[in-house]
């Protein structure tokens, strides 16, 4: 009989405690021991994603980083980085506040990765565009892949195309800063508008269409029923395939929007 064994049956005795110690220390060390070789297995596997960082920092160009994170060193959790100078950071810099977010707060099991945040450097004047990948090992995360691209030589390019456009283009009156600009979308058939919306919905969740929750479909419906989508014949019928349920679901999400 084990001393805890001993302890819990009430036939503990004092000769036992120094046993008692001895045992409880082999567990402690035991499943420390365990830890470390999680760890060191976690580390060995991130690792093989390090010449997939370089080919990704010369495929994307000098001012796309791309950056891979180790998550059980969140104070040294750069494991490699190609183009570090997007960012300033090296090889051993901390964890980033997503990351730890992330980490902390957990994630949908079916969400592998976010695209097309906004993530911030003292290195540049403009947000940086960013995704991160989600690493894991037995339904872990244990570390990120993550793209960070510097926008701000389109940003000089869009100001010196602004520049020369109202050099030689001056607003009318009837384009003032005043008037509120409308936005077309020049469409090919009627499903276009149905599959614009639902990929921005999809791009700005990182889930695919037929993924979204029923709270991200109810606002696919409403920003189509904004844009008049459901005056077209069949529109129901084209949405509810899209997203991959019933036109009578379909209906009942059109009628809560209409009901606001």
């Amino acid at each position: 009989m084990s001393p805890t064994e001993k302890m819990v049956a009430n036939k503990w005795e004092p000769h036992d405690f120094a046993n008692f110690l001895e045992y409880y220390g082999q567990v402690t060390t035991k499943r420390s021991s365990s830890s470390r070789d999680e760890k060191k297995k976690d580390a060995e596997y991130i690792r093989q994603f390090i010449p997939f960082v370089k080919f990704l920092g010369e495929v994307l160009g000098s001012q796309t980083e791309v950056v891979l994170h180790n998550a059980s060193q969140p104070d040294k959790s750069v494991v490699a980085i190609a183009n570090g100078h997007v960012s300033g950071r090296t090889v051993g810099s901390p964890a980033t506040d997503l990351m730890l977010k992330v980490m902390k707060d957990g994630i949908s099991a079916n969400k592998d990765y976010v695209v097309g945040y906004e993530g911030k450097t003292r290195q540049s004047k403009y947000n940086l565009l960013s995704s991160t990948y989600f690493i894991r090992r037995n339904n872990r995360i244990i570390g990120t892949l993550c793209i960070n691209s510097d926008q701000t030589p389109l940003h000089a390019l869009q100001q010196a195309v602004n520049l020369i456009s109202h050099s030689y283009f001056p607003e009318t009156e009837e384009n003032s800063e005043d008037d509120s600009p409308q936005e077309e979308n020049l469409i090919a058939s009627v499903e276009d508008i149905a599959t614009q919306v639902i990929a921005e919905m999809s791009t700005w969740t990182g889930v695919t269409p037929t993924k979204l929750s029923a709270e991200q479909r109810l606002t696919v419906i409403r920003e189509l029923c904004d844009r008049g989508y459901f005056n077209f014949k069949g529109a129901i019928a084209k949405v509810a395939k899209q997203l991959n349920i019933s036109e009578s679901t379909a209906y009942r999400y059109l009628r809560m929007v209409q009901e606001e």
